[in-house]
């Protein structure tokens, strides 16, 4: 997150340390003129700033959300909500995985990265962010369409970049959490701050037995008179989590900064609703560890120079010793991938409106299979890829007109070693390809408040080992998929500002995408799915997001997408993928009324999810579904204790979301959390 907001944003934070609702986009509308050291690509280095909905990149589609301490939230699917163009699709209640499809494309075409450094890959399939607790996060980034150049990415999707916590004072507190359905979650942390060095680190545990009710169709979604309401099986977890962020300064103009997350989980595997599973065990192992330091220099030519490495761990095991998922018969997998990430960027102003940025890196990922149950070994894969990035931001002022052009042009290389697994039964083989992107963004302001942007942007997705080989379970493979590539058209307008105690923006956007060779799931039984390529496809739509703040005391939040997602071959709307997706939530703050009482907040969401389609041919339809929320939380003694309460899916709407996996209804939840800081 952009350093230059934290004075604003911290402004926000005297009235509730524990549940008031911070904005990033909010709080920057006051923001002064800053420096042109502020940051890498920095809309902030234009002597006066051209409106934008997020700090990196004026001429692209994103938005930010700060997490910290917000009653609002408790969990990070549930503030991803609040980023316009983002669908987030779950398989069933807390602890399940669940991802983001934006504007159309599907979760695995969305990039997730931790800082600078991606966490995603297309050898792992589509990301599970509930994987990454949100103890351990500061703030999102979405990207959409064409993401800036400095992130080194040609996702078809975009990117969701994930902000490690930190924090700049001592600090020691705790956090508990209890609801519905048996979930739990409990964390300590810790903060420390010097001259120069800052730490913050946490550790906890999680756990639910999501057994709620569902009704089962039985199969037969056109016949409602053999449906039944069941209780939801097999779908308990436990979880450990740990996360530290250690920032040290290595001399007056550079820094080291060391991130480390790690998580645990044991789960059950249900199964969709129609298709119950009893015995199926799954267990995770996420480990990353990264290190990055940054050297940024003043002067006639400022400059900044980034040296970055990480290492991925993670490891899959499935315990399906009855044989209830998919066609595979009876497994005990013990899958583990490994990836090493390195990274060198730099960018100097070599004129005073020109800004030249360049970026270079390179992964090699390894996986390794094993199931315990198989007679023949399944050997291992790997992909190695590199990338490099030149971007050149031409800005400044023409009169009292803000201009942007940001050109860049991204170059990869990837080559895999991939060795089919028995279930293919297809011979060994290596591919390479060499995939050219490029990017080119801009923006004009005529006046302070306002400013128009647009941009064009190519990107591609490879084929993953899973939509290849399959997992084994219900996801079977095809190797003869070849990468997706799409164009992308973007352009919108904002507004920003703020008057008397008025502040907030407005952005009306609208987007084109082509995709060629798109890969899409098909069912083939009501328990296992194929990955195709389907030729073409085409989304377009529009986004309008509204957020604003009237005082200290009221905030607003709101935005809507339309989407039209097709198949051009056969013009029907692609499966899991909403025509309508809104999202509104107005909050109440009463700030400090007395020694004791620091704010009491209440907010109110709605969310809505127009119908969709779980088949290509359009024939089974999945609702329409709005889900209402609501919550309250107060702060107490100088905002060292918190308590918070909420309520989800108000209505008991339920339904399901992906793979025909129900959904929790109405649940409730609260939160006690105390910290003390000196």
């Amino acid at each position: 997150m952009d350093e230059t907001r934290r004075p604003q944003i911290e402004g926000r934070r005297r009235y509730c340390r524990h549940g008031c609702v911070v904005v990033a986009v909010v709080a920057l509308v006051a923001a002064p003129r800053v420096p042109a050291s502020a940051q890498f690509g920095e809309t902030a280095q234009v002597a006066r700033p051209i409106p934008a909905t997020n700090s990196l990149d004026a001429t692209a589609a994103g938005s930010e959300v700060v997490i910290r301490d917000r009653v609002v939230a408790q969990t990070t699917d549930q503030l991803l909500l609040e980023s316009a163009g983002t669908r987030v699709v779950a398989e069933g209640g807390l602890g399940t995985p669940f991802c983001v499809r934006l504007r159309g494309v599907a979760c695995d075409q969305v990039t997730v990265m931790l800082g600078d450094i991606p966490i995603s890959s297309p050898d792992t399939g589509s990301f599970d962010l509930s994987l990454v607790p949100l103890e351990a996060l500061d703030g999102f980034e979405v990207f959409r369409g064409g993401a800036p150049a400095w992130l080194n990415d040609g996702a078809v999707g975009g990117v969701v970049r994930l902000l490690p916590r930190t924090y700049k004072e001592n600090e020691v507190g705790a956090r508990a959490t209890a609801g519905s359905f048996g979930s739990w979650r409990a964390n300590l942390f810790g903060a420390a701050a010097g001259d120069k060095v800052q730490f913050f680190g946490t550790a906890g545990a999680a756990g639910a037995r999501n057994d709620y009710p569902y009704l089962d169709d039985n199969g037969t979604r056109f016949d409602p008179t053999d449906d039944v309401e069941r209780t939801r099986q097999n779908a308990d977890f436990l979880e450990g989590f740990g996360f530290a962020n250690v920032r040290a300064e290595t001399s007056r103009s550079s820094g080291l900064d060391l991130v480390f997350l790690g998580l645990g989980r044991d789960r059950g595997e249900p199964g969709p609703g129609s298709s119950p599973v009893l015995q199926a065990r799954v267990k995770n192992t996420r480990l990353i560890g990264s290190a990055s330091w940054l050297q940024e220099k003043d002067g006639a030519h400022p400059y900044r120079l980034q040296v970055a490495a990480n290492y991925d761990y993670g490891r899959n095991r499935i315990d399906d010793e009855f044989g209830e998922l998919g066609r595979g018969g009876p497994r005990r997998t013990n899958d583990q991938t490994h990836a090493i990430f390195g990274r060198v960027a730099s960018s100097v102003m070599a004129m005073p409106w020109l800004e030249i940025t360049t970026i270079g890196a390179a992964r090699y990922q390894a996986f390794d299979p094993k199931d315990e149950l198989s007679n023949a070994p399944v050997p291992a894969s790997d992909r190695l890829t590199a990338a490099g990035t030149l971007e050149t931001r031409f800005f400044g002022e023409l009169g009292k007109v803000g201009l942007e052009l940001r050109p860049s042009v991204r170059l990869s290389w990837t080559r895999a070693a991939i060795r089919e697994t028995p279930l293919v039964g297809q011979a060994p083989g290596e591919s390479s390809a060499f995939l050219p992107t490029y990017r080119v963004g801009g923006a004009i302001s005529p006046l302070e408040w306002l400013a128009l942007r647009g941009s064009i942007s190519s990107g591609y997705k490879l084929p993953s080992l899973l939509q290849l080989f399959g997992n084994r379970t219900n996801v079977e493979g095809n190797p003869d998929l070849v990468q997706e590539r799409s164009l992308a058209y973007d352009a919108a307008v904002t507004a920003r500002g703020h008057t008397g105690v008025v502040s907030g923006y407005a952005s009306v956007g609208a987007f084109l995408t082509h995709l060629d060779d798109a890969i899409r799931f098909r069912r083939t039984s009501p328990s296992t799915f194929k990955a195709e390529n389907i030729g073409a496809a085409r989304s377009r739509g529009v986004e309008i997001e509204l957020r604003g703040g009237a005082t200290e005391h009221f905030i607003l939040q709101s935005e809507a997408t339309w989407t039209q997602a097709t198949d051009k071959a056969t013009g029907n709307q692609l499966p899991v993928q909403p025509e309508w997706v809104a999202f509104a939530q107005p909050e109440a703050h009463s700030g400090t009324l007395s020694k004791w009482v620091s704010d009491i907040m209440a907010f109110f969401q709605v969310s809505y999810i127009g119908k969709t389609y779980d088949d290509p041919a359009n024939l089974i339809e999945v609702p329409a579904r709005t889900v209402l929320a609501a919550g309250l939380g107060v702060d107490m003694f100088e905002s060292r204790l918190g308590l918070s309460f909420r309520v989800d899916d108000l209505l008991d709407v339920r339904g399901q979301d992906l793979l025909g996996y129900p959904l929790p209804g109405r649940r409730y939840t609260g939160r006690l959390s105390y910290r003390h800081a000196w």
